[in-house]
């Protein structure tokens, strides 16, 4: 397990926690304080998920999820906050947030949601890769097709 997380929460002592609980499950925890610090970050690296509070100095954390969206629509961003709302879930929901979590955060459940968003990930990957296979495989049928004259039921 070499899944990179990335972790966006200005309250040290609860980013400093989760980060624990994450290191100990074998994920590689990265963390910042401010959305705006993360921004810079995609240039140079990529995580597999992502878990950032609503309310962060400076931009927001729904804001963040926004303009993550539109770089990298298939990242996986679950959102944390205190103040939970009808509104804000929606949005979160609605921007494409994978969960919503309202703190106090319980280890036991951020590790079975961490968990379930990376399982779907592979899922993810792994349909993507058997789809080009697939693709790959039906070029060649349709090659083998062309050169012996066989004809393939569809």
């Amino acid at each position: 397990m070499n899944e990179r997380l990335l972790i966006v929460e200005d309250e040290e002592t609860l980013c400093e926690s989760l980060k624990r609980v994450l290191v100990r499950e074998g994920y590689i925890v990265d963390t910042f304080n401010s959305a705006e610090a993360v921004m810079d970050v995609f240039e140079e690296r990529s995580y597999d998920l992502i878990i950032t509070d609503i309310i962060l100095p400076g931009i927001t954390g729904i804001e963040l999820l926004k303009r993550i969206k539109e770089r990298l629509p298939d990242q996986i961003v679950i959102i944390m906050t205190a103040y939970a709302s009808l509104e804000t879930a929606v949005e979160a929901l609605r921007t494409g947030a994978y969960d919503y979590v309202v703190k106090p955060v319980m280890h036991e459940e951020i590790k079975q949601i961490v968990k379930n968003a990376l399982t779907q990930l592979a899922l993810r990957t792994e349909n993507t890769r058997l789809r080009k296979e697939i693709d790959v495989l039906r070029g060649m049928l349709k090659d083998c097709e062309g050169t012996t004259g066989l004809r393939t039921e569809k």
